[in-house]
């Protein structure tokens, strides 16, 4: 099937965490692949994970007592683990997929190039996007646009812990309240924390769409698709 819309997936490292938060488990992924096997023939994806569920370059290299660039850089290396295990998964349930890593590594994954995106997207083949941007400071969420821009993608599907966005952290806050859309320029200045600043505003100058959804949820990407009022809107 030619012309399918292309989505950018931007999915919590904890899908590959274990449920008590200790070591890695493909559980809560392996859901998500028959989903994935559903939509193929309506959507081409591209993916960018996240590499939380092993070490976040801000928070816990600051503990460890590193240097900020180096915490970065270490964190975008844990992204190239969980996409080595994400195409495994993959490439065991008969799904074509190509693994792009901008750190380059040739030995585990293809150097990251816009041709390489433009020959996978003709052979509709899965994209993983790992490594980050390449360079520190830079999140996974500014990643997820940068490589959706890439991909000619005008949406991306951010699949995280909580069911959409809220006013404030719903895990510290009973009363908070979640908003089904929400303006860029209102999530920016409100300080939603849902995404971070660079990303909403490079979202914002190319009209891509964010859809943030609870990817544990039974059936969330099938829901994200089908029902326009599961998660909230990013517009």
């Amino acid at each position: 099937m030619k012309n399918k819309k292309r989505i950018l997936l931007k999915l919590t490292g904890r899908v590959l965490s274990a449920t008590n938060n200790q070591g890695l488990s493909a559980q809560a992924f392996e859901n998500l692949i028959p989903q994935i096997k559903e939509l193929k023939d309506t959507y081409t994806f591209g993916i960018v994970v996240g590499g939380g569920n092993i070490l976040r370059g801000d928070e816990q290299g600051a503990k460890l007592g590193l240097s900020p660039s180096v915490g970065h850089q270490a964190g975008m290396l844990a992204t190239i683990i969980n996409g080595l295990i994400l195409k495994d998964l993959f490439d065991k349930h008969n799904l074509e997929t190509t693994l792009f890593s901008s750190i380059v590594c040739p030995q585990i994954c293809t150097p990251l190039s816009q041709i390489g995106i433009n020959h996978s997207l003709k052979n509709e083949s899965i994209i993983i996007f790992a490594g980050g941007t390449g360079a520190p400071f830079f999140t996974t969420d500014t990643n997820a646009i940068v490589r959706a821009l890439q991909m000619g993608a005008t949406d991306v599907w951010k699949g995280t812990g909580v069911d959409g966005i809220y006013s404030d952290d719903p895990k510290k806050n009973k009363k908070a309240k979640q908003i089904k859309k929400v303006k860029y320029c209102d999530a920016i200045s409100q300080k939603l924390g849902i995404m971070d600043t660079a990303s909403l505003t490079l979202a914002q100058k190319h009209g891509i769409t964010i859809k943030v959804f609870n990817i544990f949820e039974q059936n969330a990407l099938i829901k994200a698709d089908k029902n326009q009022d599961f998660g909230s809107l990013i517009y």
